[in-house]
């Protein structure tokens, strides 16, 4: 205990020491030169984690974003209420919002001098849907919003100091919502003299109230930062987990949210060496159709994506990242489908609970690894609606059905690598509205796919990423096109290809 308590005292002497070198200067700052990124940012979900309540405005959030915000003051609580006895605002971008009062404490939790324990103050909205209110922790004494609950949600978050006028002891932070440089630290020194050496591609550091000082790994080793490295696994596991422990936490026959990275740390795709940007750009975002994932499993699984039991509209992540955790509220009606997706990507076909006898935990054990199961890939949509065209199924129907759903193959085969770079022809050609670009690499480079009109006018880049040798696909979806002739274009090392597609309508 000695050891572990002097290792957390050396590691806040270090950060501190880091910090007396450098401070925070705002996302604000960073967009001078980093215009393309803070664009990407500012539409992504990240800065508005926490949004702190100014002038008694509510905050405000890009115009694509359906959170049905004119309807919280009106409904939260017992009775309306207005902005300014609303201190600030968790959430409220893409699955749900609560609210801080001036006290510090959570609306609608025990000791809330704004309706306390009256509960109807958490709102749900995913998917652009009227979940409506839940109760949120009405029971709870003193659910003040300090360190504790920030540390997560804003940028240089501090255990000194107040947050919140008129109410000590909260804790602090240098900017409301997840910022550039919670990822890339204080940015001073760098905004001075710009510099690859005076800012961090992957800033690496542990919760001021974190007793481990850093990540347990499922193997039981402690993972600390470390100023040197570029660990991005680290860093988005950091705020990605709930304990800093490895178990997958569980509750109510779903995963928690913010399990992402102990999830993950369980999958082969960890064991192989990817990490979190292997297929997520960091500054965009996945959800409201946004494009923040730049690379899909047939790059890699090109033969299990060609065979499955499925039509064309069912994709890979329908089965391998189904909706297993929770972050709100459910969806459907077969009691299998939560709000956020899993990253366990492994499935057993059997009808065994994926959770421990107590239901705190995804089991992980000698008798069952951490993996879903059909009740989540199958029954979210074969289980979701009567009235869909999707036939419903028991969980031991769904089980059966899951055996041999791919030709018995791995990531990696036999076969020979391709023995040249090559662009073929998209399938199908003409095609409406989308299409199928395969490409061979005879070693692992960066790639590009892109989409030019006939003008010369790029139209999207399809991809841009570092891949392995072998064939793989990407698709091209032109619904927002008009009918015409388009131009593919590979560029991968010195090899440049072009093929005409034809879009028709």
């Amino acid at each position: 205990m000695k050891k572990l308590l002097l290792s957390v005292l050396l590691l806040c002497l270090f950060s501190g020491m880091l910090w007396a070198q450098a401070t925070y200067v705002g996302s604000q700052t960073c967009a001078t030169c980093h215009s393309d990124k803070y664009t990407d940012w500012s539409a992504s979900g990240h800065p508005y984690k926490f949004s702190v309540i100014q002038d008694n405005q509510p905050p405000t959030y890009p115009d694509f974003v359906i959170n049905f915000e004119d309807q919280w003051m009106d409904s939260l609580g017992s009775k309306p209420h207005t902005w300014d006895e609303i201190a600030g605002v968790i959430g409220g971008f893409g699955w749900k919002s609560r609210f801080v009062g001036t006290d510090g404490i959570i609306v609608g939790t025990a000791s809330s001098t704004i309706d306390p324990a009256s509960g109807h103050n958490q709102f749900n909205f995913y998917g652009g849907v009227e979940h409506g209110w839940v109760n949120y922790d009405v029971d709870h004494e003193n659910k003040y919003y300090n360190y504790g609950c920030f540390k997560c949600h804003t940028t240089g978050p501090d255990t000194s100091g107040t947050w919140l006028e008129g109410v000590a002891d909260l804790g602090t932070f240098a900017e409301s919502g997840i910022g550039c440089e919670s990822c890339h630290g204080p940015g001073s020194e760098h905004a001075k003299s710009p510099s690859k050496t005076n800012i961090d591609r992957v800033y690496e550091f542990a919760h001021l109230d974190n007793a481990f000082g850093g990540l347990v790994y499922a193997e039981g080793d402690t993972v600390r930062p470390d100023a040197e490295s570029n660990d991005v696994n680290f860093l988005c596991g950091t705020c990605h987990n709930r304990s800093y422990t490895a178990p997958i936490n569980s509750k109510g026959g779903f995963i928690k949210h913010h399990e992402q990275w102990d999830e993950f740390i369980a999958s082969e795709h960890f064991e192989q060496g990817f990490t979190c940007i292997t297929c997520h750009d960091p500054h965009k975002r996945v959800i409201w159709g946004g494009d923040g994932i730049t690379i899909t499993c047939e790059t890699c699984h090109t033969k299990e994506a060609g065979f499955q039991k499925h039509n064309e509209y069912a994709d890979c992540i329908d089965c391998h990242m189904p909706y297993a955790a929770k972050s709100g509220t459910t969806q459907g009606q077969s009691g299998y489908k939560g709000d956020i997706r899993s990253h366990l990507f492994k499935i057993i076909p059997d009808t065994l609970s994926i959770f421990t006898e107590s239901g705190s935990d995804v089991r992980d054990d000698e008798t069952r690894p951490a993996a879903l199961s059909p009740a989540y890939s199958c029954l979210g949509c074969h289980n979701d609606s009567p009235t869909d065209s999707i036939p419903d199924m028991t969980l031991a129907q769904a089980a059966a059905a899951a055996e041999e759903m791919h030709e018995p193959t791995a990531i990696r085969t036999d076969e020979p690598l391709p023995t040249r770079y090559a662009l073929k022809q998209n399938y199908p050609n003409p095609f409406n509205p989308s299409t199928t670009i395969e490409f061979t690499l005879p070693q692992a480079s960066i790639t590009e796919i892109a989409v030019f009109d006939v003008t010369g006018k790029k139209i999207t880049t399809l991809m841009n990423q570092y891949l392995p040798a072998g064939v793989h696909k990407v698709r091209f979806d032109a619904s927002a096109l008009a009918a015409g002739v388009y131009m593919a274009k590979m560029v991968s090392g010195d090899y440049v290809a072009f093929r005409k597609m034809v879009l028709i309508k």
